[in-house]
């Protein structure tokens, strides 16, 4: 009998110590309660949403102000987290040496507060261009471990074909390669960028959303993740600005941002940026709802407490453009204060 209850507790542990040691990235972990007749495809692109602590209000420069400032006050004494909330991306495939998981980071939040606090950048912040880093798969594993069981993540698993698998390989692996060449500038973190322009780096949400954007998937769900404004140039300092100091008293007082006028006449800096929380809320809205209007069929599924979604997108049809890098389109004077920033060496 002692033999027994000792055999059957050695059994229990090594079970239980096998699945703990198992990937925590393993899908199957979420796909107990997808339906039968949900095909598991080789190609699978996951992209993963963290919300900021506090949502953003992007109504003003007055309300984003506040909303920040709410935001470092609930994570003062938090080890690890996001100011404004944060992406990241997952590709499966057999068609790469191994998985890709990544995503855009600042190399250090120090180099952002030197430039609000003591460099006086103002709401130039957004745009502005800092050190980056492309985070690891170990990293990614461990954050995903973490926020999915406190349901502070939300994702998306797409099925895609082979010909967008290839196109967003090449992709990443040409965007890393601009990154570790001899000569290269680095990662660079910034708002402005958009990582499909030639010799850009990316934001976390906009290094997320370029993968999409290359396999042609939810194209027309974007505009409701993206956050439009017009920037007062009077709250624009630091190099972008013959080195204004903008405090934040002068960013609180200011209760609107500059409405569609002409440039010629009003003075602003247009600014585009995908906020993660926004991310976050469309993919609770649909898992609440269970439907998805004028986007493909999804299908609720869930990894501890986060909500994702999955969808087949294999028969989608790839972008008309050829080209995976492009040359910007609309001027920006974050970008071009980059790019010249790094011809001249200065």
């Amino acid at each position: 009998m002692t033999r027994r209850i000792i055999l059957i507790t050695f059994i229990f542990l090594s079970v239980t110590v096998i699945l703990g040691q198992a990937g925590f990235s393993d899908y199957s972990l979420y796909y107990t309660d997808i339906e039968d007749s949900v095909e598991v495809s080789q190609n699978e692109l996951t992209i993963y949403v963290i919300p900021a602590t506090v949502k953003y209000d992007w109504s003003s420069p007055c309300t984003l102000f506040k909303s920040y400032f709410r935001n470092c006050k609930r994570n003062l004494f938090k080890k690890e987290s996001y100011q404004l909330g944060h992406a990241f991306v997952e590709l499966r495939t057999p068609l790469a040496s191994g998985r890709i998981f990544t995503g855009m980071r600042a190399a250090s939040g120090k180099e952002q507060k030197n430039l609000v606090l003591k460099e006086h950048y103002g709401l130039a912040i957004l745009g502005a261009d800092t050190e980056g880093a492309l985070e690891s798969g170990n990293e990614l594993d461990y954050k995903v471990k973490k926020f999915s069981r406190k349901g502070r993540l939300a994702f998306i698993t797409f099925f895609i074909s082979d010909e967008a698998t290839v196109r967003l390989i090449q992709f990443f692996q040409s965007y890393k390669a601009g990154i570790d060449s001899n000569g290269s500038h680095g990662a660079r973190y910034g708002g402005a960028f958009w990582p499909r322009y030639k010799g850009e780096g990316a934001g976390c949400s906009a290094f997320v959303v370029s993968f999409l954007d290359l396999a042609g998937l939810l194209k027309e769900e974007f505009d409701k993740w993206l956050v439009k404004i017009n920037i007062p140039m009077e709250l624009i300092g630091g190099p972008y600005n013959n080195n204004k100091d903008v405090s934040l008293r002068d960013i609180k007082k200011h209760k609107s941002w500059a409405g569609n006028y002409d440039p010629d006449t009003v003075s602003y800096e247009h600014f585009e940026i995908y906020d993660p929380t926004l991310m976050f809320e469309w993919i609770q809205e649909k898992w609440d709802n269970q439907s998805a209007q004028n986007i493909l069929p999804v299908t609720p599924v869930q990894l501890n407490e986060a909500k994702g979604l999955m969808i087949d997108g294999r028969n989608l049809p790839l972008p008309k453009e050829e080209s995976i890098f492009m040359e910007r389109e609309n001027p920006s004077i974050f970008i071009d204060f980059y790019h010249q920033k790094f011809t001249t060496g200065n």
